[in-house]
This record gives structure tokens, sequence and C-alpha cells, in this order.
């Protein structure tokens, strides 16, 4: 199902359940904290329309990519339990994607959720298949509704997982008095597709240790965790680009090395291994630190793009390291309104407590830094990543909220580039730092 497919069907089940005479329903419409709920009567079935519109801005002191306003996402979503034990979640997103041969990161790519659950133990066991966020990272478990940046750090959407989402299953769950949080499940690896291209699947798994869960303060969100990706490509999908968070290419799986010859590009192939650590130190309600830290082997091979298909030529290798600290100070309110970053449990709709659009002033600091060498057994034919990509980034950010449902967030970032890769020169040539400011202004029913 494409995404305006996707989304048109969720967008007439939320307008059928609107519909729905007040006195089949249980209490009728509620809105809580977690968006508009509605429940038939013994509330054997719970539905949660709900969407997210995000208007960025990206300007830049250079003529590419060009600066402006662009519409990010436009997802409409519908959300819901039948019972107590089966959970769906799926939408489609509505922004207009890239025009084609555009050189975009995958991570901004318009793809949305679109799964089922089986959680017979509440919290303890959820059983998840379909397209989702792969358990890499606590990062890549936030969703974009509630990250601190208006991107997410290279760690993730660079390096650990470019691609964000993919198609798969997957166990997940809260022991010991949410003192653990685990996640493991087995991904097709290739992002959001319509199935499996090479019979091979991806191993993803997540464990996070939070030994002050269980007090309720706010205290509760301190812990530490780590992420493991194993997995195995049989001439499996182009390797992603990189990118700054404004769109300033980076790293280019695609190049021509001359007039006359074809293009070539990377593709996955061969094995993938990658591992992360985290750590996330909430110092009471209004200040505090995080940082994560990943590092990936990926193999790779060069293939010339012809009329007749991929040509695989050459085999290659990328290794890669990629880290960031961040600290967030709450100016006005503080983060007992946000949920726990790095989770995405399914949604048990809670009652309404106290102001809805509680106003909220949070400011943020990022430093972060990636390092990749991408080596080739054959030097020759021009691969423009080949050799050394540096990147070391700083992020400056004020977001102000209206409880979950307003957000307008400023962030501006400074890139210092060094390195040996031909992409990297080019941009060294052009000035060693580059700066960027993104707007959003965003909203979350």
């Amino acid at each position: 199902m494409t995404a305006a497919r996707s989304a048109t069907v969720g967008l007439a089940v939320a307008l059928l359940c609107l519909s729905v005479p007040a006195q089949a329903q249980e209490s009728g419409p509620a809105l809580t904290p977690d968006g508009l709920v509605l429940k038939t009567a013994g509330g054997a079935l719970t539905v949660m329309p709900s969407g997210r519109l995000q208007v960025d801005g990206a300007f830049f002191p250079r003529q590419s990519p060009k600066s402006g306003l662009y519409l990010r996402r436009a997802i409409v979503e519908l959300r819901g339990w039948v019972g107590g034990s089966f959970y769906f979640d799926f939408g489609g997103d509505f922004a207009p994607p890239p025009p084609p041969g555009a050189d975009v990161a995958p991570s901004v790519l318009p793809f949305a959720d679109a799964f089922l659950a089986y959680a017979p133990f509440g919290e303890a066991l959820v059983v998840q298949v379909g397209q989702f966020d792969v358990p890499f990272t606590l990062s890549n478990r936030t969703s974009d509704a509630e990250t601190d940046f208006i991107e997410r750090p290279m760690a993730a959407r660079s390096l650990g997982a470019p691609r964000n989402k993919d198609v798969g299953g997957m166990v997940q769950g809260l022991l010991w008095d949410r003192r653990v949080y685990y996640s493991a499940g087995l991904f097709n690896g290739e992002g959001p597709g319509f199935r499996n291209l090479d019979n091979k699947a991806d191993a993803i798994g997540r464990i996070v240790l939070s030994p002050l869960a269980a007090t309720g303060g706010p205290w509760r969100g301190i812990s530490i965790g780590g992420s493991a990706w194993r997995g195995d490509q049989l001439l499996g999908p182009e390797a992603p680009v990189q990118a700054t968070p404004g769109g300033v290419v980076f790293f280019q799986p695609q190049w021509r090395g001359s007039f006359d010859s074809p293009a070539f590009a990377l593709y996955e192939q061969g094995t993938i291994q990658a591992f992360g650590g985290e750590l996330n130190l909430p110092l009471g309600a209004r200040f505090g630190l995080r940082g994560e830290l990943v590092w990936k082997k990926q193999h790779l091979v060069e293939s010339a793009l012809t009329a007749n298909g991929v040509t695989p030529l050459s085999l290659a290798t990328l290794d890669g390291i990629a880290g960031y600290g961040e600290l967030w100070l709450w100016v006005l309110g503080d983060q007992s309104t946000r949920p726990l970053p790095g989770y995405e449990l399914p949604v048990r709709p809670a009652a309404a407590a106290g102001p809805l659009l509680e106003p909220g002033l949070m400011v943020t600091l990022r430093g972060e830094i990636l390092k990749e060498d991408l080596n080739s057994d054959m030097q020759g034919l021009g691969d423009p990543g080949i050799a050394t990509t540096r990147v070391v980034s700083g992020t400056a950010g004020v977001n102000y909220w209206r409880g979950r449902v307003v957000r307008i967030s400023a962030n501006y970032i400074l890139n210092y580039w060094s390195g040996t890769s031909e992409t990297i020169l080019t941009l060294m040539a052009a000035g060693r730092l580059e700066h960027e400011v993104l707007l959003r202004f965003a909203l979350a029913l």
C-alpha cells in the first residue's frame, strides 16, 4: 500500500470512529496527554486517531542546497487497541518526496510506521511485526516528534541506522519494575520496502538498564545501554547518502568516472557489524546529559550501472565510528511533560492530568563527531568516498512546547570538514566551516 493510500485509509477509519454515536461509547471522545481517544462500550476497541505536521526551514550561506521552507512530514496515523492485548499503528506521510535523482539521506524520505503488536503480559512482552524504527541506538528509537533537536545525531542517522525504519519482527518489553528494557528482532535489512530482496535477514537488538526506574522520581530516566547489529547482504540496496541535518552531502555513493564511462554506485554486499553504547543522565527534571557512541564495519561492492543492470566490479569496506554528547536544560517547564526517550512502546492512553497545553522552553547543546574510512580493491573507479571522511559538528537549539501538541524549534549548526575523500576535499575547497540554520513549526495530535 502506498503512503498516500495508507494515510487515506487511516483518515477514513478515524472519521468513522468519530461518527460513532455517543451512546455506543463508554464515555464519548476524550482528550488525553496522548491525544484524542475513542472507546466503544465496554472498551473492546480503543482508537487513537493522530497526525503530525512539520514545516521546516533550512538556510545556508551557499547556493546548494537551496535555502527555504519545505514540508518535512505530514503524517496521518491511526493507533489503537483491540481488547487489552492487540495493538495496531499505521499511517502514511503526505509530505512530497524529493525529485528523482536528488541526493538526499534516506532518513529524510517520507515513510511512516505500519505495524501490529501483541502484548499478552502488558509491557513485559510485546511481539511486534511490520515497519517501524529498528532497535538500534536510543536516538533511533525516539520518535521524531519527541527528539531534542530537529534531526537525530550522525551516530544514528548517518552511521548507525541511516534508513531509520525497516520491515521485520521483534520482541521488546520492560522487566523488573521497568529497570530492564530489552528489544531484539529480525529485519529485511533493506529499509522500508515491499519485501526481502536477497532472502537474508539482519539481527538487531538493544538492552537498557535503568536502576532507579522504580522510584518514579526525576531520576527514573538514568540509564545505560547497548545495541548490536549483525547482517549479511547479497547485492543489497544502494549504500545510503550521508548528509548534514540541512542536507549538505558529505558521503556520496553514486558517481561518474568520466564523460564516456558508465555511472557507478556503491551497493551493500557482504556482512555488516555494528555496536552502540548509550548513557542517559537526567539530573533532575530540568537538566540532563546524554551521549552515544556507535562503531560499524560494512562490506560493499562498487558496481557499474549499465543498460543491462548492475554489474559488480570491486569490493569495498566502510569502517566508521560516530558519537555525540548532549546537554539539555528546561528554562520553563520540565522533562515530566515528555515521554522517556528510546522506548516507543505501544501507547496505552492515560487519563487527563493537569493542563494539556502546558508551555515549556528547552535549551539544548550537542557536540558530535563522525570518522569513516572507505577502502576499495580497485582504486581506478573514481569513487569519491574512497579514503577518509571526518565531520565534527556542534548544534545549539531552542524548543518551545505547548504540551505535546505544538513545537517551535530553532537549531544553529556548525560543521567542520576534514579528511581526504574527493567529496570532503570539494567541500573544504569552499571552506572548512559550514553553517546551517534550521527551523521547525510542528503540530502533533
